[in-house]
């Protein structure tokens, strides 16, 4: 009951005594009321606050898993041990660039020399030592072409790590959009099968017809189905994470969550407006982590730096260098390494000792021309990848730059439509437990309100993957191959 100082003054049979209480009482009502307002707006304004107050890199890995794990995970896959063997491998060879392939070699000769005239027959022997020499600066050249194959063998281990880190990443988020679509067709079919059980209460009671009550059972039969695959492929990518990286835990989920919560809400009309799990399913929707952490970031200055860190690019330039260094190389062979040596000789059984040096130059042909003419060749061809693979990732940087930026809007309008189809299919649900409109078109509210959270949860997904992708590549999250 609302009490007006006007209707107080009308009102001439109060006493001024309980006049003053109820003039107190108001004023203490309003009071209250105001300070409950003011509460709320403090409480609402913290919360904000403390929203704004978290990290980029803390919502982040809100979706992702504990990075020491990914660590150990990735390491011990059987794809990093073998990469760790090439490294080991690329590193001997480039020892034994280093160290050439030059070696003494040791001659011994035994003969026997036998005089016609006077029938005498004696000994003789010679023993020598002898060895190529690396001319013509080669050694030099051998010694920068190690230090080049030596990068190469480390560059090539770093690009298996960083290519392990986005296939778990990968596997990662399609896990997660897998089980998305497992949540809905379980909300999706609770949803079905509750209006079925109702269509199944109402048919007998006479309210409907036996055509609503089929609908509602092909509705069923459809989310069923549709559950099915959703489960399928959610085992399916369950399974290859496991199976690829053991130690990785999968993201936890109560996959039957909203059987448990509206498995028995619907035994009538009333009870249907008592239900809202779309609208309260969107409000509870992560956030996406802020995207340029901070500041407005230049994408060509991210680019720039994603092509200098970069494995695959770093690795095919120093593979270039190398090739360059090995036509070099071989185009020095042109000029044929001396092989020098010393050797002593007895002669004469003895009587006569010889000893002397050894110089031998081999006469260079055609095929040295033809091996420094292929290896330079193919270090031209190695450079031009090199350029064509820069191009290549400046595209793809630019993509992924681009669909993160039109992926996350995108996000944002999809979460805000799903609200408002949300609250539609909620009153519409409202509607018909009152007796309006019909069972078909609350059908189709709620498939479409439920269609459009999915899609929203897809898209964050995809926009929160593709963020995590770029900080990988970038070298911000994940470093594990440093």
């Amino acid at each position: 009951m609302k009490l007006t100082m006007t209707n107080l003054a009308k009102n001439r049979a109060l006493p001024r005594r309980a006049l003053g209480v109820l003039l107190t009482l108001g004023m203490s009502l309003a009071q209250a009321q105001a300070q409950a307002q003011a509460q709320a707006q403090a409480q609402a304004q913290a919360q904000a606050q403390a929203q704004i107050a978290v990290p980029a890199d803390a919502v982040l890995q809100s979706y992702l898993p504990a990075e020491l794990a990914v660590k150990d995970a990735v390491l011990a896959s059987p794809l990093i041990e073998g990469a760790r063997a090439r490294r080991d491998a690329l590193s001997a060879r480039a020892q034994g660039i280093a160290a050439g392939t030059a070696e003494f070699t040791v001659r011994a000769t035994a003969q026997r020399r036998r005089e016609v005239g006077p029938g005498v027959s004696v000994q003789e022997s010679m023993l020598s030592l002898e060895r190529p020499l690396r001319a013509w600066g080669k050694r030099g050249m051998d010694a920068d072409l190690a230090s080049q194959t030596q990068a190469l063998a480390v560059i090539a281990y770093a690009d298996a790590v960083h290519e392990g880190s986005r296939e778990l990443l990968k596997l990662w988020f399609e896990h997660l959009r897998a089980q998305a679509d497992v949540k809905n067709a379980q909300t999706t079919f609770a949803l079905a099968a509750q209006m079925q059980r109702l269509t199944q209460s109402q048919l007998k009671q006479g309210e409907i017809s036996k055509l609503d009550a089929e609908l509602a059972h092909a509705e069923l039969d459809r989310i069923s189905a549709a559950r099915a695959v959703a489960q399928a492929q959610w085992a399916t990518t369950a399974s290859a994470l496991a199976r690829r990286y053991p130690s990785v835990e999968l993201p936890r989920a109560d996959l039957n969550v909203w059987r448990a919560e509206t498995g028995d809400k619907l035994g009538d009309k009333s009870r249907v407006a008592a239900m809202g799990p779309l609208a309260s399913a969107v409000n509870n929707k992560a956030t996406l982590p802020a995207w340029p952490e901070g500041a407005n970031v230049a994408m060509a200055d991210q680019r720039q730096e994603f092509l200098e860190k970069n494995h695959e690019l770093n690795m095919l330039r120093v593979d270039a260098q190398r090739l360059r260094l090995s036509a070099q190389r071989a185009s020095r062979d042109r000029l044929p390494d001396p092989t020098v040596g010393l050797f002593t000789a007895r002669e004469r059984a003895g009587s006569e000792q010889v000893t002397g040096v050894m110089l031998s130059m081999p006469l260079s042909g055609d095929a040295r021309s033809h091996h420094a003419a292929a290896a330079a060749a193919d270090a031209q061809a190695a450079e031009d990848q090199v350029r064509w693979t820069e191009q290549q990732l400046s595209a793809t940087f630019e993509s992924m730059w681009q669909q993160l930026l039109h992926k996350r809007n995108a996000a944002e309008l999809l979460k805000s439509a799903a609200s408002r189809q949300a609250q539609a299919a909620d009153k519409a649900r409202k509607g018909y437990a009152l007796g309006e409109g019909s069972l078909s078109e609350v059908l189709m509210m709620d498939r479409l309100a439920s269609d459009n959270l999915h899609a929203a949860e897809r898209m964050q997904l995809e926009a929160v993957e593709l963020q995590a992708l770029i900080r990988l590549d970038l070298h911000q999250m994940w470093d594990f191959d440093e």
